[in-house]
């Protein structure tokens, strides 16, 4: 097993996995700040660039897959509602995707934004701006709370308790949960108390800053 995560300055997350057999790799919501660490990593371990998966579309995201795709020739994938011209691959719910003798499955997770995935890989889900190490992230001005809470109760909180959470964003310092940690914390469907602290959650998120445009689509 290949993995690595990685940490921007302003806490943006992005994966590297990489199939140890045939040296296929994949990298997941790069920005362009790490494009060189990740490009400095797989020279060193002899890797090739198959996809650049993006959980969401998000100006900085869009901008590191161009800026690491222009460097190796990767093709950039995303949800079919992304909005850009510039993905090579539009993915569907239940997608299976490839690389060496690695499998990802994509599990449609709108809410955030309409084109918002998670990836699923072993006991992993790189879930992006949907669900972070500490509770909800944040919407998206195209987003809709009621769709990113109806997708982390019943998509994300489905999975066993030993499955991780790794976000595209890190969050009170934290780069990891477990899906145990976090449903206990807010509960699933059918714990009415907790969801409604989900939804607390959700309402009561502040933003620090204006959230990214997303890409411009080709007209």
């Amino acid at each position: 097993m290949i993995f690595k995560q990685y940490a921007a300055k302003k806490g943006a997350l992005a994966y590297l996995i990489g199939d140890p057999i045939t040296r296929e790799a994949v990298v997941v919501d790069p920005v362009p700040e790490l494009v060189e660490s990740l490009l400095s990593f797989m020279t060193e371990r002899g890797l090739t660039l198959r996809y650049i998966l993006e959980t969401h579309l998000a100006t900085p995201q869009a901008k590191g897959a161009l800026a690491l795709q222009k460097r190796t020739g990767a093709r950039i994938v995303a949800h079919e509602t992304a909005v850009s011209e510039h993905v090579d691959i539009r993915l569907h719910d239940g997608d299976v995707l490839n690389f060496g003798e690695e499998t990802l499955r994509v599990l449609h997770t709108p809410g955030q934004m309409p084109c918002a995935v998670t990836y699923w890989w072993f006991d992993r889900l790189f879930t992006g701006e949907t669900l972070l190490a500490t509770g909800p992230g944040v919407c998206h001005p195209r987003g809709d709370l009621a769709s990113l809470l109806q997708s982390i109760q019943t998509r994300l909180f489905s999975f066993p308790d030993e499955i991780l959470v790794y976000p595209g964003r890190e969050a009170k310092g934290r780069r990891l949960a477990s899906i145990e940690e976090l449903r206990r914390r807010f509960g699933s469907s059918g714990n009415r108390g907790k969801g409604k602290a989900l939804l607390s959650a959700l309402v009561n998120i502040k933003i620090n800053q204006p959230h990214e445009q997303s890409v411009k689509a080709r007209e």
